[in-house]
């Protein structure tokens, strides 16, 4: 545990938690690139021609992305497509390794905690339904649906659950394991803690804004406590 993290709670008021990664992978039984090729095809089968760019898209979240500019008209229909394959790969997801302890530790010092993710509320709802997490989590903060543009980076879901928790901004840390995560928390405000779950995630995090990194919830559930 470092000292940095510790400080970064006594600043802060609520924790808001990315949800793939630091909470799960949600495509761990249902692989990511499968539910891009999944949605490529719909596209297709809609008559898209795809630009080189989109065709070798291996994330999901990214061909909804660009949905919104090479077929603005099917981004409600890729949107439920995406949903549904995000419900059922919830089924399969792998919880994180501390994500209980954190959320322990949060309910231990009454500090709340917000999901905020680009992925979709139900199948968000039914991971934490299947995990037995919902009692831990005070609110959620999912995907902008039909408004893809409006993701992390973007700031809006940030700012949206500052409003659910009635801090301001720069009272949350989100806790993530992307750039998007970093960069959402900086342009709303708000503090960082990067999730490094992979080599090389502390540097690129780092560089992205993050104000600590950690490659283990169970140290940032330690730092919760401790900031007590």
């Amino acid at each position: 545990m470092t000292d940095a993290l510790v400080e970064i709670f006594r600043q802060t008021r609520v924790v808001l938690l990315d949800f793939d990664g630091p909470v799960c992978r949600i495509f761990a039984g249902l692989p990511a690139p499968r539910v891009a090729d999944g949605l490529k095809r719909l596209l297709r089968h809609q008559g898209v021609r795809l630009p080189q760019d989109v065709a070798g898209l291996d994330d999901p979240l990214k061909v909804l992305r660009r949905t919104a500019d090479i077929a603005p008209e099917l981004v409600d229909k890729i949107e439920a497509a995406f949903m549904a394959y995000e419900i059922e790969a919830a089924d399969s997801a792998e919880i994180t390794p501390g994500v209980r302890e954190l959320l322990t530790a949060c309910a231990e010092v009454g500090r709340p905690v917000v999901i905020v993710s680009n992925n979709s509320e139900p199948a968000i709802e039914r991971f934490l339904d299947l995990a037995g997490l919902n009692g831990g989590v005070d609110g959620l903060v999912g995907r902008p649906i039909g408004d893809p543009a409006e993701m992390k980076p973007h700031p809006r879901s940030v700012l949206r659950a500052c409003e659910m928790a009635d801090v301001r901004s720069d009272e949350a840390v989100l806790i993530g394991d992307s750039a998007f995560d970093m960069e959402a928390a900086t342009n709303a405000g708000s503090r960082s803690i990067a999730y490094a779950n992979q080599e090389g995630k502390d540097v690129t995090l780092a560089e992205a804004g993050a104000d600590a990194v950690s490659n283990d919830m169970r140290e940032i559930a330690a730092a919760v406590k401790a900031s007590r």
